[in-house]
């Protein structure tokens, strides 16, 4: 599904503060502690905050891709926090990008997997879903696109539509809109793990007993729906 947006935008800086080195500190080389905000909790305390701050916009954009608010809620969820956003996008873009040239690489590949943005998505991912064919970003149109990500509107939008690709592709006559909790899992963990992954395996992993190595295909989807109620109960205002 292709949606009608420009390569480039404009971009917020006085949005919602975007995950940074500090941010990083805080939950990743502190002990958690639920009174002084650090460790795990830090985490879980910006999640929450970031789906306050944007669920009108997540209301909005799941209502034009017709897709749930549960599922692009959950991949918020999943997504916001850990690297810092600017870093991915300037340190890890460019470094992946010299070495493309560095070997001599006649495809942009490895660049266009470096995932950007919030809701962390693909840069490949994010041009194919808006209409650009991927292989055709020069590294200088990968930057751009990996900068409008970072408006938070923007990566909303484009992971709304994308999600909406991969309900469709596993379910191409389906409501996109009305799901059920298997068709979210699997939706779910089609976003972290790619098409590449049989349908029929993702399913049969829900069911699997814990531990067993094939139940991971479906643990981000499943993520999403053990923490259901938490999310909608957000989403609503409550």
């Amino acid at each position: 599904m292709m949606i009608s947006s420009p390569p480039f935008c404009e971009i917020d800086e006085y949005g919602f503060p975007h995950w940074n080195g500090l941010d990083f500190f805080r939950w990743y080389a502190l002990p958690t502690n639920w009174r002084f905000m650090t460790g795990k909790s830090y985490l879980w305390y910006y999640k929450t905050a970031w789906l306050i701050h944007h669920r009108t916009i997540i209301k909005q954009c799941a209502y034009e891709a017709r897709v749930p608010e549960l599922l692009l809620a959950g991949v918020a969820v999943a997504e916001v926090g850990g690297t810092p956003e600017r870093f991915k996008g300037v340190g890890v873009l460019q470094f992946r990008q010299v070495i493309e040239e560095v070997l001599g690489k006649s495809s942009n590949e490895w660049s266009n997997a470096t995932s950007v943005g919030s809701v962390a998505i693909q840069i490949g991912v994010a041009a194919r879903t808006i209409g650009i064919h991927p292989d055709k970003l020069t590294h200088f149109q990968q930057f751009r696109l990996s900068q409008c990500l970072l408006d938070n509107h923007f990566n909303i939008r484009v992971v709304a539509f994308h999600l909406r690709d991969l309900i469709l592709y596993d379910n191409p006559d389906s409501d996109t809109m009305y799901l059920t909790d298997e068709q979210i899992i699997l939706a779910g963990s089609r976003y972290n793990r790619g098409t590449m992954r049989n349908k029929k395996d993702i399913i049969q992993s829900i069911s699997e007993q814990p531990g067993f190595p094939d139940r991971e295909y479906s643990e981000y989807g499943r993520r999403i729906i053990e923490k259901k109620d938490a999310i909608l109960k957000i989403m609503r205002g409550g």
